[in-house]
């Protein structure tokens, strides 16, 4: 098991749940897991097409139905093309 993982830039994958519910079950109890993807902005110039970006609201529900609990519960702007 290990402490803290990151999903980065996956979320959209045919079955998010799938590999959230693994990073669940590999992370020590209390360990933590970090969420980053691409804005769900179509102005942002780089990064995959929108209609396989996840909102973050989609990526946080998809982590809190996959067992975690949420230590933050807002978006974290990572300029210039990502969220947290």
């Amino acid at each position: 098991s290990v402490e803290y993982a990151t999903l980065f830039n996956i979320l959209h994958c045919e079955q998010p749940d799938v590999l959230l519910r693994e990073a669940y079950r590999v992370l020590s109890p209390g360990g933590r897991l970090g969420i980053m993807h691409w804005n769900y902005d179509p102005d942002t110039p780089r990064g995959p097409s929108m209609d396989i970006r996840p909102r973050p609201e989609q990526s946080r529900d998809w982590a809190v139905e996959s067992g975690f609990r949420l230590v933050v519960d807002r978006k974290i702007d990572l300029p210039l093309y990502h969220y947290g």
